[in-house]
Parts: C-alpha cells; structure tokens; sequence
C-alpha cells in the first residue's frame, strides 16, 4: 500500500514553523510525505486557475478562470476571503497531484496538523473523505498512546475543519471530476466538511481510533483559529483530559 502525506504551507514564518511541526510528526510515525507549496499574495481566480483542474464553473455560475500564465504579480493586503480561497485551491492541486499519482493513499495535512499515528492499520474506503481528527490548543490532552492507532472509521456527516484528511487515489479522482463538472464548490471547509453546508457529494467518515489532529495556534488566515469541534467520537472522548 502506497501513502503519502503532503503537507500544506505558505511562504510565512509561522507555516514553515508549523509545518515542520507537521513533517517531525510525519517521520514519528513512519510516514512518507512532502511539503506542498500553497497560493498567496494572488486574487482567489488565479489560484484557482493553478491547480491543474479544468474549471468553467464557480459555485453553479458559468465562469473563465484565467490561465496559470496570465498571473500577475505579487499583491499583498488582499480581503481575507481571497486569502481563504487561495487556500482552498491549494488543497484541490494536492486532490489532483494525488489523483495523478500511483498512491493508494493520500493524505492532506495543513500546517497545524499533527500524526500521532500512523493510519497503516486501517482501510481508507474509496469514495469517502476520510477524517483523521480533531482541533486542540493544548495536544497534550488527547491520550493517543492509550487510545491505540487506528483500526476502522465511522460514519459522519460534518467536521469542524479539514486540517487533517485521507483520501484513496480513486477518491481524489472523483473529487477532481465533480470540480471539472459542477465547478469550485466553494471553500474548503465550508464545502466539503462543515455540517448542513456541504456541497460536495462524497460523503465523509472519521478515522476511529483518532489519528491526527489539528494543533490551534495564531492562524494565517483569521487571526484566532476556530476552536469549534463537533461531539468527539468516544475512543477520543475516552482519552480526551
């Protein structure tokens, strides 16, 4: 079984810091990965325009994204909602970079995220969005040798973020056609994660026991990350102090 984790950060002090945060959890745990370099300082069309997905859509509107050539140069204090749509293109060209691959397994991971196991003892299912945890300011509350790595998933019908996420190549390759068909469903979160505001129509679950989290600190996006989870799995809630 072929995995790898790619690890999404930005040209910023504080993601590089996190990020190798990440990557120092990757290698605990015996998984392969890579950085993967996100969008910024660029207006939300022309990241979206970079991912290597054929677009004509955005959220049911007929629309031309520009081509990767036509960028133009650097430009700081964009709004915050282009800042989270550049985000959220780069987790679709990681969707594409995996779709494109041989992995069996890919893994998305933002710069907050944490392995704390490896998931190579459990089946990712095809044609799901395989969650892998939850956010937390304090790691050291979760008791995630106590809990034991991961052995199945359950079923779930939002999470509080895609910090942290797996997905076979199959269903990296089904998430890439609904864009090329439907278009940009939205934000990453909003679309493809957050309970009653999902578009998407890959249904999600959750890795049990709980492999992964998201470590909460300054975020680069909004200032204060969300702390908001939904009700905690019990393995988790069981080893949660």
């Amino acid at each position: 079984m072929k995995t790898k984790a790619f690890i999404l950060r930005i040209n910023d002090s504080r993601s590089i810091e996190y990020a190798k945060h990440t990557a120092d959890s990757c290698d605990k745990v015996g998984l392969d990965w890579e950085y993967f370099q996100g969008f910024q300082n660029m207006h939300a069309q022309y990241a979206w325009g970079k991912t290597g997905i054929h677009i004509t859509k955005s959220e049911g509107q007929e629309r031309q994204f520009p081509s990767p050539d036509a960028i133009p140069p650097h430009v700081d204090n964009l709004p915050v909602g282009h800042i989270a749509e550049c985000c959220s293109a780069g987790h679709a060209s990681i969707w594409k970079k995996i779709a494109d691959s041989d992995l069996d397994i890919g893994i998305v991971l933002e710069h907050d995220a944490l392995m704390l196991h490896n998931i190579d003892t459990m089946t990712i299912p095809d044609k799901r969005i395989c969650v892998l945890g939850y956010k937390m300011t304090d790691p050291s509350r979760y008791n995630h040798e106590n809990a034991g790595p991961p052995i199945n998933t359950l079923p779930l019908d939002g999470h509080e973020g895609a910090h942290a996420y797996a997905m076979t190549g199959n269903t990296a390759r089904l998430l890439v056609k609904e864009i090329e068909v439907f278009g940009r469903l939205g934000c990453v979160d909003n679309a493809y994660f957050i309970r009653q505001q999902r578009k998407t129509q890959v249904p999600l679950c959750i890795a049990n026991p709980t492999p992964a989290i998201g470590w909460l600190r300054e975020s680069t996006i909004w200032g204060k990350s969300a702390q908001v989870n939904y009700n905690f799995i019990p393995s988790f809630q069981e080893n949660y102090k």
